[in-house]
């Protein structure tokens, strides 16, 4: 007796029912029932689809992952810094499957890749890559295969159906987290030791770059961009439209603009700050007058040594120095420079709006810069206020 789908109902000369049906070119026979039946197509319908995905070229894929790399940078889209870290984040995929060929790498070849590189990524055993890295690795194929997709080199994209691993957070992560949220700014006092020690122990530009940090709560990189024209003394106020980038060398440093569009802002600051730039401006102008410096441009935070006279400051240079400073003023934080921005924001949270917020820091919409508006202990308690006519 036929059904009215494809699947088909058949009785031997003995009255045994069987079912059976007709698909790619083949027929299946045999099955007890119908749902029997229906789960035999399904498997076949997916090891099909698994077959359809995987017609690809033989290349292997560091091959392919090149010619998507000159690709990608012939658009001309980007900023070099973000080329040579997609270059750098190819290179970490060809370590795991750059010797594979394309038709070989199914769906289910690249799940179990992006797995391994949260498990054990890093060092290829038990240091796996955290959540954003493995976010960027998986972008990366994506537009591999893309542009595979593109070039006809696979009739479809593996990774349309790869899933991002979750990452779970345990009880004693949480606890860190609530315990030391102080440890991620400085507090008034706190800054103005290390600030004090700043003015004693560093070099001047070293000095007032920790001030423009601080009272800026800019990018370290933005900073190091900074020159003279770049300081608005009538309105005291400084720009941030650019940043600096570093690749190999100090000296062979260049200039990108501002990581988004949002990030092109100009910041107010207490005529205190603005005195310690005129001091350094005219500090560094003397001193042109008798060095010679290694670049012709004017950048305010630079080293003053002979071989490098001029050179902005690399950001883990600073970064040392912001360490050190710390440490030594007694200060039992684990400090780096990207919390200047938190300390900033901690600082000014109680006196301005999340939108006056979220413009100082350079952020594109509020909720990214309530990660930085910790709440001090002032603005902790004004809720208990809400009690006192309870417990009068």
């Amino acid at each position: 007796m036929k059904t009215k789908d494809r699947f088909k109902k058949q009785i031997s000369s003995t009255g045994r029912v069987t079912w059976y049906f007709q698909a790619f070119r083949t027929t299946r026979r045999g099955f007890n029932s119908k749902q029997e039946a229906q789960l035999a197509y399904l498997e076949m319908e997916k090891e099909q689809r698994h077959k359809k995905r995987i017609v690809a070229s033989n290349d292997k894929f560091s091959v392919v992952g090149e010619k998507w790399f000159q690709y990608y940078r012939s658009l001309n889209e980007q900023k070099e810094s973000t080329y040579d870290k997609r270059a750098e984040q190819l290179t970490i995929i060809n370590r795991w499957i750059g010797n594979k060929r394309l038709c070989d790498l199914s769906s289910d070849e690249l799940q179990e890749l992006v797995f391994n590189l949260k498990e054990r990524g890093l060092n290829g055993t038990d240091l796996g890559y955290a959540k954003n890295s493995l976010q960027s690795l998986i972008q990366v194929l994506n537009m591999v295969f893309k542009y595979c997709l593109k070039k006809q080199l696979v009739s479809e994209n593996p990774m349309k159906t790869v899933r991002i691993p979750k990452y779970q957070v345990t009880v004693r992560d949480l606890k860190e987290a609530v315990n030391n949220v102080e440890d991620k700014f400085l507090t008034v006092d706190e800054l103005r030791t290390f600030l004090n020690y700043g003015i004693v122990h560093e070099e001047l530009p070293m000095s007032v770059l920790f001030h423009v940090l601080f009272y800026t709560g800019c990018r370290v990189s933005e900073a190091l961009a900074l020159q003279p024209e770049d300081i608005d003394f009538q309105r005291n106020e400084i720009l941030f439209y650019k940043q600096t980038a570093v690749k190999g060398k100090s000296k062979d440093f260049r200039i990108e603009t501002t990581k988004t569009v949002s990030s092109a802002r100009r910041v107010p600051v207490t005529p205190l700050a603005m005195e310690k730039l005129k001091q350094l401006i005219r500090a560094l102008a003397e001193m042109r007058g008798h060095h010679r410096f290694i670049v012709d441009e004017t950048y305010l935070f630079v080293y003053l040594d002979a071989s490098k006279r001029g050179v902005p400051y690399r950001r883990e240079y600073v970064n040392d120095h912001v360490k050190r400073c710390v440490e030594r003023s007694g200060i039992g934080k684990s400090f780096h420079t990207h919390l200047a921005r938190h300390t900033m924001a901690s600082l000014v949270a109680e006196y301005c709006s999340w939108d006056v917020l979220k413009d100082r820091l350079g952020h594109t919409d509020k909720t990214t810069s309530k990660i930085y508006r910790h709440l001090t202990n002032n603005e902790k308690v004004k809720p208990l206020l809400a009690f006192r006519s309870l417990e009068d």
